[in-house]
């Protein structure tokens, strides 16, 4: 797979995307190592920088780690729980206040009209 120039998504989100997708597909399985970041830039024809900023996404997101001259690794399924968690803890947040906002939204209305039956 090469990245396309016709993709509105940055080169290194579409080596991040691909990767990924390859995790959950279990193409790439747990504890499994990743390729380099050289073999990522010629399978992806990117520079590595490029790759290596791909695979920094998955870092973050939780979905491998780095071990320090060993290489990169899909982390086992029981590791990725917490970082699904904490990705699902904004969306709860926004859920939680979008609830309250419509309750209060509705409470202003039944105010709005017990005053208006006040006005008549």
């Amino acid at each position: 797979m090469t990245v396309s120039t016709d993709d509105h998504r940055a080169p290194y989100i579409q080596v991040a995307d691909a990767l990924r997708e390859e995790i959950r597909s279990g193409k790439l399985q747990p504890g499994q190592k990743l390729p380099s970041a050289r073999q990522l830039a010629d399978r992806f024809k990117v520079a590595v920088m490029t790759a290596s900023s791909g695979v920094r996404v998955l870092r973050e997101e939780g979905l491998v780690s780095s071990t320090q001259g060993r290489g990169t690794f899909v982390r086992q399924a029981g590791e990725l729980a917490p970082a699904v968690q904490a990705a699902d803890a904004p969306v709860d947040r926004v859920d939680a206040l979008e609830a309250e906002v419509r309750r209060l939204s509705e409470r202003l209305a039944e105010v709005e009209a017990v005053l208006a039956r006040q006005g008549e």
